[in-house]
């Protein structure tokens, strides 16, 4: 049975939202920064979802910068938010959740209008707003910061730091990143001399691979080395030179 939100599409296009691949609408705020809405259906019953809808802003250049420092040539098909946030929580609060305020079925009777209704104008109402005020490089880092954006800010964030000039705010990131890796755990006094085959594990800081944190942290210092004052637009890191093998 098909998810049935993206007949959400003339109702929010009448807002001036524009539709892309997915549940995902975009919307012009300032030049080269857009405003995201993403309904995020999930299925709930088999005929049934869950609308939970957030809002977000798109800051295009701070997002190429961090593809950049990253390493990655792939550009999703879906908008990638720069920051975002529940649209449920500028409504009711830092603590409140959907629960069954925005539920969608298959076969509707009202082919769920009243629902596609009702996020659009909190949207109008609470959304627009929380975007418009966050365009600025200011505002990303500010709430990038506060955790609101995806699980790996990193990049984000000492990209929008780095155009700012603000090095050592962008080293400083980096460094509390690098700590969270840490060594093996240490086997508590109890147990030494004892066989212990586990003692459990801690995920990576942000989902990171060791190496690919790295590679990133290495790419961002030698740029902030060449231009501390902030990356020219057309920055990208020098090519890494092949290491020869051993003889």
């Amino acid at each position: 049975m098909p998810n049935p939100a993206p007949k959400a599409k003339p109702i929010l296009a009448e807002d001036g939202w524009r539709k892309h691949s997915g549940d995902f609408y975009t919307r012009p705020l300032v030049p080269g920064v857009r405003g995201l809405l993403g309904l995020s259906a999930n299925r709930d019953l088999p005929h049934q979802w869950k609308l939970k809808p957030y809002v977000g802003v798109i800051h295009e250049r701070v997002n190429a910068l961090a593809r950049t420092l990253t390493g990655s040539a792939d550009t999703s098909r879906y908008p990638q938010a720069t920051i975002r946030y529940h649209l449920i929580r500028l409504l009711e609060g830092p603590d409140a959740q959907e629960r069954d305020r925005w539920l969608i079925a298959a076969e509707a009777v009202d082919g769920n209008e009243r629902v596609f209704h009702d996020v659009a104008a909190a949207v109008r109402d609470v959304g627009i707003r929380w975007m418009q005020k966050r365009t600025s490089l200011d505002a990303i880092i500010y709430e990038l910061r506060d955790g609101n954006g995806p699980l790996r800010r990193t990049p984000l964030l000492t990209a929008a730091l780095w155009m700012q000039g603000d090095v050592a705010a962008a080293e400083a990131r980096l460094a509390e990143i690098e700590s969270k890796f840490g060594g093996p755990p240490e086997i508590p006094a109890p147990l030494r001399g004892v066989r212990v085959t586990s003692i459990g594990s801690s995920a990576p800081p942000e989902g990171w691979p060791h190496h690919a944190f790295d590679a990133f942290a290495t790419r961002l210092r030698e740029g902030i080395a060449q231009y501390p004052e902030g990356p020219p637009e057309d920055w990208c890191p020098r090519p890494t030179v092949p290491q020869a093998p051993p003889s």
